[in-house]
């Protein structure tokens, strides 16, 4: 050998987070989280890998609720007022058009929005 000693994980898998679970419960990953060990999805990942292995995970599931929120992809939903930039997107088979989240306004699926086209400006409004 090289006298180097070889470094042990910083961070642990989602098996290692299912192990300590089923073993110690809640405590234990309260600790791994708490201690930077376990990320928030690794911890999702091992809850749902032990709910698609048939185990109970109801306490799991509700302490998730209760300290790492719901878990929602990419950045948060605008507020009213404020100012994004937005690429345009294409698709082969139409012309540029623009993905706009539309819950800043209150408008959920299904609702009628009023959509002013001007020159330099789109103008969306509840109806």
């Amino acid at each position: 050998m090289t006298g180097q000693s070889r470094r042990k994980r910083s961070t642990l898998s989602f098996k290692d987070v299912q192990i300590a679970y089923l073993m110690n419960g809640i405590p234990s990953i309260e600790k791994l989280h708490r201690d930077g060990k376990a990320s928030t999805s690794t911890i999702r990942r091992a809850l749902s890998h032990l709910r698609s292995g048939g185990r109970e995970v109801t306490t799991l599931e509700s302490w998730i609720q209760e300290n790492l929120g719901i878990g929602v992809r990419g950045r948060a939903a605008p507020q009213a007022g404020q100012e994004r930039v937005y690429r345009a997107q294409q698709i082969k088979t139409s012309g540029p058009f623009l993905r706009l989240p539309l819950s800043a306004l209150s408008i959920n699926k299904g609702e009628v929005v009023s959509v002013h086209f001007e020159k330099d400006r789109i103008v969306v409004k509840k109806v």
